[in-house]
Formats: structure tokens, sequence, C-alpha cells
């Protein structure tokens, strides 16, 4: 059966709209769009339509804000968000704030049509979010200088961010340039071999130019050795680089802690006797007091520490991660803000706690043991719908943020993260949840 839904596009690119436009006229969508938000609003202020297709990176408003506007003056036009500097952070925030999909590219045509499809079919939900936290999104969008840099590269003919296939590329650039296409619709282009390269050394294997660029030939040091000597100075240097675990600059290598928080809490002594994996190998009581047994008094320290507070303002964060030593850290932080912070470490214990006790805010690791996706996330927003969740994950991808956002998740941590945007995160959540 035929639709006519009207749908918009927005891009500040033209020719990512005429694109847009001709994939989804294939299946008799009545598709316009806008190179500038101020031009969208124009248009949904004289037309409906039933779906907004926006970029998120545009300039002077960008996509957030757009969508945040539309679903505020629109509230039943339906939104998709796509962009080629896809994120976790802004996958999340476009849910939270009304979008019901969130493409990064490229994407394919299928991708597009089914995501459209499910959107107009209402096999997609939007997130029930409260005006208060919509109110609270920061829809600034940050981009890195890398980022740019990519985008920057893309051929001038065929956006290599755009969903093409393979007969529509040949169209506009003829066959010879279609076959060269890879996946992504980036040609293939075949590297030269090292040995063609000017001022290649056959000894050492590589392009120096330290030395044919001035001698022409191998260095006297390779011809009398019979070793490259760039490369034995460079294992000698990785040799010197792993000796030894450098507690000043590792603490634990899944703990988004630097030296100086961990012992701004703890002291020192718990610094020095911890292990490559972050760990202590005594007892922090234990250890502290073996030392203050060495001095014969207590630690005395030279700089001026933290203290954890004994009376916790508040009682209700939960942590809910099976790494003991990043639950502890995470504990050790809030507190220092007041916090009143209970952990869980298995699935059981999780949720048993999330039964026993309706906590304001809960910390959520995504990879526990024996859990199945987003199986707690989902007990808890259906046992405590006024909790408010983070998720915080060393494996973050925008799949999860988007699946995360559609359940209830206020806010998504990839680790590592800094004891400050761990605090910030908590803040936020918990006058959400208040």
């Amino acid at each position: 059966m035929e639709t006519t839904a009207k749908i918009i596009v927005i891009d500040d690119e033209r020719r990512i709209c005429q694109n847009v436009k001709k994939i989804l006229s294939k299946n008799n969508y009545d598709v316009s769009y806008a190179t500038s938000a101020k031009a969208a609003l124009e248009k949904m202020a004289t037309e409906a339509f039933s779906l907004l297709i926006s970029d998120v990176v545009m300039p002077k408003m960008n996509g957030l804000e757009l969508l945040k506007l539309v679903k505020e003056q629109w509230p039943l036009t339906k939104a998709i968000m796509i962009t080629a500097y896809g994120a976790t952070d802004t996958a999340l925030k476009s849910i939270r704030l009304g979008a019901l999909d969130y493409l990064p590219k490229p994407f394919t045509p299928g991708q597009l049509r089914s995501a459209v499809e499910r959107a107009l079919e209402d096999e997609l939900i939007e997130a029930s979010v409260s005006k208060t936290e919509k109110e609270t999104i920061d829809t600034t969008v940050e981009i890195s200088a890398a980022q740019r840099e990519r985008k920057k590269k893309t051929i001038d003919i065929i956006d290599v961010d755009m969903p093409f296939d393979r007969d529509e590329v040949a169209k506009y650039t003829g066959e010879e340039y279609a076959k060269t296409l890879g996946p992504s619709d980036m040609p293939v282009v075949g590297m030269p071999s090292l040995e063609t390269l000017e001022n290649f050394c056959k000894l050492g294997g590589v392009v120096c130019n330290e030395v044919f660029g001035k001698l022409g030939h191998t260095c006297k040091v390779g011809n009398k050795t019979g070793v490259c000597p760039r490369k034995t100075a460079k294992k000698k240097k990785g040799t010197v680089d792993a000796k030894a675990f450098d507690a000043k600059k590792l603490i634990g290598i899944d703990h988004p802690f630097n030296y100086e928080e961990v012992v701004s809490i703890t002291g020192p002594e718990y610094v020095w006797n911890l292990d490559r994996d972050g760990m202590s190998f005594i007892p922090y009581d234990e250890l502290k007091k073996n030392v203050s047994g060495m001095r014969g008094k207590e630690p005395e320290y030279t700089q001026n520490y933290h203290e954890v507070m004994r009376e916790p303002a508040y009682r209700d964060v939960l942590v809910i991660e099976d790494e003991i030593g990043i639950s502890n850290n995470i504990r050790k932080i809030l507190s220092r803000k007041g916090y009143d912070v209970e952990q869980a470490i298995t699935k059981d214990e999780a949720l048993q706690k999330i039964e026993e006790t309706a906590y304001k805010v809960v910390l959520l690791d995504l990879k526990i043991p024996g859990v199945r996706g987003l199986e707690l996330l989902e007990a808890i927003r259906e046992k405590r719908r006024d909790t408010a969740v983070i998720i915080i994950t060393g494996y973050a991808s925008i799949e999860t943020a988007i699946e995360s956002a559609r359940l209830g998740a206020v806010d998504y941590l990839p680790k590592p993260f800094t004891p400050d945007e761990i605090r910030n995160a908590t803040e936020k959540a918990f006058l959400l949840a208040a």
C-alpha cells in the first residue's frame, strides 16, 4: 500500500538532503528539505509533517536544539537524528529529547528506510521523559579536532558519509570510479610498497630520511654491524618502559582515577601497595596500622587530604559494579560529597537491594556476570520508576546508549571517566530524582 506521509529532512549540506530525499521518494514518501534549522522551523510553521529527519551538527542552531524546539511546539511530530559524528553522548540526548532513532553515518538506504518505516508505523516508542529532565539536558554539541579533520577529507562528488549504493554512485561518477568503492563508500586505493619509496633502507626495511636524505646509502653503523641502529634503539626503549608498574601513572588499568585523586583519600601508603590491577596487597586498615607502627605515630602527610564525611547528607546511591576496586573508588569519591553509597557486585545482590530499597540514584555497569543485555536496567525501571539510572561502562557503544536512553537511563558514562564527571553526573541525576 502506498503511503503519502510528509517528511522534512534538515541538513546544512544540500547534497545530503537531496540524496535522502531520493532514497525515501522511492518509497513514495512526500519529502521536503531545509538546509538550516531556521528554514525548517519556517516550513513547519506553515505545513504539517509526520516525521523530521535532522542532522545533529549544523551551524547557528544544531540538531539537538532544533529537536527540543520541535518537540515543544509540535509534540506529535516524530523525529530521527542522523549524524557523521556519532557519539554515545548525543545518542542518549537525542533519545531523551524525543527522537525515536539515531543513525550514525554511514548507513545504507535500507537502514534509513527501515528506521523511517518503524517510526511511522509506531514500532518505535518515544522515551518517557519528564519536562524537568528535558529542560536540564545540555544541547551543546562538541566536535573534536580529529572528527573535523576526518570530515574535511570527504570526497567532493560522493559524500563518504552518505548511504549510496554502487549503481547510484555510477550514475554520477562512471563505472570505473564505482568499482573502486569499498563497503563504506570510500575508494579502495592501492598503497605503494615501501621498497619503491624514496630513501628506503633495505637493511632496516624502513624509510630512513635521516641517512638517505644526506648520504644516499645505508649508514656506517648499519654496514658495520649488519643491524639497523634505529630498530635496536626502539627495542631498548620498549624494554625500559616495561620494567615496572608506576603507581603514580596508573591506578589499575580499568580505573578512571589519577594518582592525586586516590592519594587525596587514602594517603600514599595505600597507593604504594597497589598491584598492576589497582588492588592493594594488604587490607587498608592493616596497612595503616603497620605504617603507624614503623613510624611510632600516626602518619603525617605533606598534603591536605580530603576527609570523608562521617554523617552523609543523603542515603540514596547504589553502585552496581562487579570490579570491587572501581566500585570502592566511586564510593569514596561520592562520599566526599556527602552521599551515602551502597554497593552490589553480583546480579543477585543488585536485584535484592533494588527490591528492598528505593534508591534515588543507581550507577549501573553494563557488564555484570550473568546479566543478559540491559535486564538490570529493565528491572530497575519496572520496580523503581523514580530512580535515576546512570550507565557506566568500559564497553560503550551507540547501540547500548540508544537502548539505555529508551529504557530510562538519564546519563551514560564511558570509561575512563574522571572523578569530576562521576560527581557531576550523580549530582544532576540526584536533582532529577529529588
